[in-house]
């Protein structure tokens, strides 16, 4: 799942706040459709 830039980021807190970003997706994802699948 990891996905190397075109040209290495400058900033390397760029990568760890991606990498946030991706972690918060997929547990609201994954929190959502848990959600979803206790209300059926």
């Amino acid at each position: 799942m990891t996905q190397k830039s075109p040209q290495p980021s400058l900033d390397p807190g760029y990568d760890i706040r991606t990498d946030y970003v991706l972690m918060a997706t997929g547990i609201g994802t994954a929190l959502i459709a848990l959600i979803y699948l206790l209300l059926l």
